[in-house]
């Protein structure tokens, strides 16, 4: 007799607990985004600090309460982003360079409405 018949039935078990033996856990918001190419964050004080948008991962025509009061910018993963100081991805852009975080300065500085990926 074989190997797998003499055996089949224990070794399916056996198989089927070192599946369920697997540590699965649940990521963070940000560690989903950073694994998925990256996120963007914002705050409306410089240097981080103040209120917090987080973990922008897709495309937003409106930051929506955030219109026109981001300061700061932080970049994760390995994407760009592009800023616009107008709703519907209009007006004036800035490249945000993935790996990047900044205070704006200029005409970005609390004047961004909507961005998207590069």
């Amino acid at each position: 007799m074989s190997n797998i018949n003499k055996h089949g039935v224990d070794m399916n078990n056996k198989q089927i607990k070192d599946l369920y033996s697997i540590d699965v856990q649940d990521l963070s918001h940000e560690a989903a985004a950073t694994i998925s190419g990256g996120a963007l964050d914002f705050s409306d004080k410089k240097d981080g600090e103040g209120r917090r948008l987080n973990n922008i991962a897709n495309a937003r025509r409106s930051l929506g309460s955030f219109n026109n009061k981001a300061t700061w910018y932080e970049v994760t993963g390995r994407r760009d982003w592009i800023a616009y100081t107008g709703e519907n991805f209009t007006g004036k852009s800035r490249r945000l360079k993935a790996g990047t975080k900044g205070n704006f300065t200029g005409p970005f500085n609390n004047d961004i409405a909507s961005v998207k990926p590069a």
